[in-house]
C-alpha cells in the first residue's frame, strides 16, 4: 500500500458525538463504529454486546428437517456413514466436528478427504463406486452442491446422501435426500456468511437440540474454519468467533495444544493474545498446508488426536509441511512475477500458467498477485493436458460470474465471489485468458477506486493511549467487514530505527514534528524487514498508516504501532516521491506525459550496479529501493529517484542480469544475480526504446 493512494473515510461528526456522549465511549471508538455503518446508540450497543447476539433457528435452513431426520435413523439403526470433506481449513474443522459428534452418538463412522492433486476438489464416482456395499449415508461437507451426477450414482448404488455445503448454488441442486446451504434460491435463512463449518455447526445444533451444549463443545473448533475461509466476522459468525476465541484460551484439544505450543502461541505453558489474527496467519496456514502439499487427512489426525505425545508428533509435522508450503509459494511467486513482467502483461485479469507450479499453493499466491496489482487472478498447474487452476479477485468483481461467461470452455468451476476453483483443457487457455478479459473489461470496477487503500480515520499523536487501544479492541473479533481499525498519523518524526532480531525485523521510534514539549515517543514495529529492507530512517518526517496492538513485556504494558505503509513528507526528498511515475512506465498511454528526466543516464546505471554488486549477497538478498536512493545520496552525494531505480531494476531483468521479485509494498525486493557472458548494449534494450520513442520522438 505504500504506492497506493490513501483515502480517510468520511465520518458524520454528530452521529459520533451521539455515540460518544450516550455509550460513554472515547471519539475514536465512536469514528470507528460510525465507520462500520453501527451509526445509532441502538445500532452500536447491539455490535458491542457480543453475548446478547442471538443465534437463528437452525431449521429456518431448508432441508435441515430432512437431514436431521435421516441422520437420526442412521444414530437409531447403527447405521454405517462416511464424512466427505475439502481439503481445506474449512473442509478439515468441518470434518472433524461431524465425525466427532457422529462417532459419539454411536453412529459407524468413518471421513475421507480427496488428496488434492491426485483425486482433485469435489465428489467422485471412483470414490462413491468404492463406497457401495461399505455404507449406507454419505455426507458431505464444505462441498457436494454441484455434485447433480454424482449424487444420483449414488442413489443408484442403494448410498443416501446429505449434502452440507456454503459454496454458490447453479440452478439444478443435486437430488439428494437433504441439501443444506444458505446460499440456496428457496432459502430463508436471514444469514448468508457461514462457513461449510458453521453450516455444520447449526446441524449440530438441530440434531442435538442443545446450542449452548454445542458452542461450549465445539466454537474453537467452529471459529478456526471460519477465520481460515475469510467469512465476514458479523452476526452469527462474530458470536460463534468471540466464543471460540474464548475457549481456544483454554483448549482442552491435545492437537490444537500442541499446534499453538509448536507455532509459537504458547511459550512455557503461557497462552499469548489470541485474536482472530492469530488464528488466520498462525494456526490456519498450518492447518491449510496439509491439505495444500500433503494430506488433508493429517490435520483432521490432530484435531481428533487425545494422546498428547502423538499430537506434538503431529504438530510438528505439520509445522515442517507449512515451511515447505512458504518456500514453493514464494518460488511460484517469483515465477509468477517475472511471467508478468516479460510478456509485458497488461490484462485487466491476469491468467498465469505453468506446468512447473504446485497445484496446492497457486491459490495462495493468485491472492498476492491479486492484492499487489489490484487485479483478478487465476493461475494454472499444467499437467498432462489439462490445466487446473485456482483464482482470486478483488472487491466488487465476482470471479463466479466471470467463470459463468466461459463456462462453455470449463471442465468444471465452484467457489464463490472472490475466490475459485477451476479446470480446463491446455489447449483451451489462450481462449479463456481473451474471453475472461472481454467480460472484464466490461464489468471491472473504476481503476481508480481499486488502487485506492481506505484509512478509517486521522488520528493525533495523543489519541493513541494504552486505555484507547484497549477500548479498540472491545470491537473485536476483526476480519471480513468488521476489519482491523487502519489509522493515519501525519507529520511523525522518526526519531530512531533499530534492527531486532538479527535484522528480521525493524522498531521505529516516532514523535511529532515540530512539537519539542512533547517527550513521549511511540514505537511501531516493521514484521520482515531486514536493515537494508529498512525503509524509513532518523530524521524523516512522514505520513504513516498504522494498525494499533498492545507490547506486553515483563508484566508492563506499552502502545505498539504496527506500520502498514509510509508517504514521505520531506520536500527535499524527491528521490523517494516518484512512485507515481512508475506507474506511468507500465502505461504506455501515459509515456508521452513522462517528464524529460525520468530516463536513467549511463551514470545511473554504473552507480545503481556497483552499489548492488557490493550490498547483495547470499546472506542479504532483501533490500529496498529507497534505501538505495538514500544510501547513495547519504555516502556518494549521487541524487537518484526511485522509478529510476526500478526502470534501471527492469531492464537488468530483461537483460537476464538479475533475478528479480518484488514484495507487497512495491518498494522492497529481492534479487539475485545471474550468470553473465555477453556484452550490453542498453541502446537495444526494448523497454529503453519503447519509452524512447513514445517520448522523444
Amino acid at each position: 500500500m505504500y504506492s497506493r493512494k490513501w483515502k480517510i473515510r468520511k465520518i458524520d461528526s454528530k452521529n459520533c458525538a451521539a455515540l460518544q456522549n450516550q455509550l460513554g465511549i472515547r471519539p475514536l471508538t465512536a469514528k470507528l463504529l460510525c465507520i462500520r455503518g453501527y451509526d445509532t446508540p441502538e445500532k452500536a450497543r447491539a455490535f458491542l454486546d457480543i453475548d446478547d447476539i442471538g443465534l437463528y433457528d437452525p431449521f429456518l435452513l431448508k432441508d435441515m428437517d430432512k437431514a436431521v431426520n435421516r441422520i437420526k435413523q442412521a444414530i437409531k439403526n447403527k447405521e454405517k456413514a462416511c464424512i466427505y470433506g475439502d481439503y481445506d481449513a474449512d473442509g478439515v474443522t468441518a470434518t472433524t466436528l461431524l465425525y466427532t459428534y457422529l462417532s459419539e452418538k454411536g453412529v459407524n463412522c468413518r471421513y475421507f478427504i480427496p488428496e488434492r492433486i491426485s483425486e482433485g476438489y469435489g465428489l467422485s464416482k471412483s470414490f462413491i463406486k468404492r463406497m457401495a456395499g461399505e455404507v449406507d449415508i454419505i455426507l458431505t461437507v464444505d462441498t457436494g452442491i454441484t455434485a447433480i451426477s454424482e449424487v444420483d450414482y449414488a442413489k443408484k448404488l442403494g448410498i443416501d446422501m446429505i449434502i452440507t455445503d456454503h459454496h454458490s448454488c447453479r440452478e439444478t441442486l443435486p437430488d439428494a435426500v437433504a441439501v443444506v446451504n444458505p446460499h440456496r434460491e428457496d432459502s430463508d435463512y436471514p444469514f448468508l456468511h457461514l462457513a461449510g463449518v458453521g453450516v455444520v455447526f447449526k446441524l449440530l445444533c438441530a440434531l442435538d437440540g442443545n446450542t449452548e451444549y454445542i458452542c461450549e463443545r465445539y466454537s474453537d473448533i467452529v471459529a478456526i474454519g471460519t477465520i481460515a475461509d475469510v467469512m465476514p466476522l458479523i452476526d452469527e459468525n462474530r458470536y460463534i468467533v468471540s466464543r471460540g476465541l474464548k475457549k481456544l484460551k483454554k483448549t482442552s484439544n491435545p492437537g490444537l495444544y500442541a499446534l499453538m505450543e509448536c507455532s509459537g502461541i504458547i511459550k512455557n505453558g503461557q497462552t499469548r493474545r489470541l485474536n482472530a489474527s492469530t488464528i488466520g496467519y498462525v494456526l490456519a496456514p498450518r492447518i491449510n498446508a496439509a491439505g495444500r502439499i500433503a494430506s488433508a487427512s493429517k490435520a483432521v489426525e490432530l484435531l481428533l488426536e487425545e494422546n498428547e505425545q502423538a499430537a506434538q508428533r503431529i504438530a510438528n509435522e505439520l509445522c515442517e509441511i507449512n515451511k515447505i508450503r512458504q518456500a514453493t509459494e514464494h518460488e511460484i511467486y517469483c515465477q509468477a512475477q517475472e511471467q508478468i513482467a516479460s510478456e509485458n502483461n497488461i490484462d485487466d485479469f491476469f491468467v498465469l500458467s505453468s506446468k512447473g507450479w504446485h497445484q496446492g499453493v497457486i491459490g495462495v499466491v493468485a491472492s498476492k498477485i491479486s492484492e499487489k496489482y489490484a487485479k483478478p487472478c487465476i493461475m494454472f498447474s499444467v499437467s498432462g493436458g489439462i490445466a487446473k487452476g485456482s483464482g482470486r479477485s478483488i472487491k466488487g468483481f465476482s470471479i463466479i460470474e466471470a467463470l459463468n461467461e466461459c463456462n462453455e470452455l470449463l471442465l468444471e468451476y465452484g467457489g464463490h465471489e472472490l475466490a475459485a476453483g477451476l479446470a480446463l483443457k491446455e489447449s483451451n487457455i489462450d481462449k479463456f485468458r481473451k474471453r475472461i478479459n472481454d467480460y472484464t473489461k466490461k464489468n471491472l470496477p473504476n481503476t481508480d477506486d481499486k488502487l485506492k487503500v481506505y484509512l478509517d480515520c486521522e488520528v493525533e499523536f495523543d489519541d493513541i493511549t494504552l486505555e484507547s487501544i484497549k477500548e479498540i479492541q472491545g470491537l473485536e473479533p476483526f476480519g471480513l467487514q468488521n476489519p482491523v481499525p487502519l489509522f493515519v498519523m501525519k507529520s511523525v518524526l522518526v526519531t530512531d530505527v533499530i534492527s531486532l532480531s538479527g535484522g528480521k525485523h525493524a522498531k521505529i521510534k516516532i514523535k511529532p514534528h515540530n512539537s519539542e514539549a512533547c517527550s513521549r515517543e511511540l514505537t511501531a514495529l516493521l514484521f520482515g524487514i531486514t536493515q537494508t529492507g529498512i525503509r524509513l530512517f532518523r530524521g524523516d518526517i512522514c505520513d504513516i498508516a498504522f494498525t494499533v496492538d498492545i507490547n506486553e513485556y515483563f508484566g508492563q504494558q506499552n502502545p505498539q504501532l504496527l506500520l502498514r505503509g509510509v508517504k514521505y513528507c520531506n520536500k527535499n526528498d524527491d528521490y523517494v516521491l516518484n512512485e507515481h511515475l512508475y506507474e506511468m512506465i507500465n502505461d504506455e498511454n501515459n509515456h508521452d506525459k513522462l517528464p524529460l528526466n525520468v530516463m536513467p543516464t549511463l551514470s545511473d546505471f554504473r552507480t545503481v550496479f556497483r552499489f548492488l554488486k557490493r550490498e547483495i549477497n547470499e546472506k542479504n538478498k532483501r533490500m529496498s529501493v529507497v534505501y538505495i536512493c538514500k544510501q547513495l545520496s547519504k555516502y556518494e552525494n549521487y541524487k537518484i529517484n526511485s522509478c529510476k531505480v526500478k526502470i534501471i531494476f527492469d531492464v537488468l531483468s530483461q537483460e537476464k542480469i538479475i533475478k528479480l521479485s518484488y514484495f507487497e509494498s512495491c518498494d522492497l525486493f529481492e534479487m539475485e544475480f545471474l550468470p553473465v557472458s555477453r556484452k550490453i548494449n542498453l541502446d537495444e534494450n526494448r523497454l529503453l526504446k519503447k519509452i524512447k520513442k513514445k517520448h522523444f520522438y
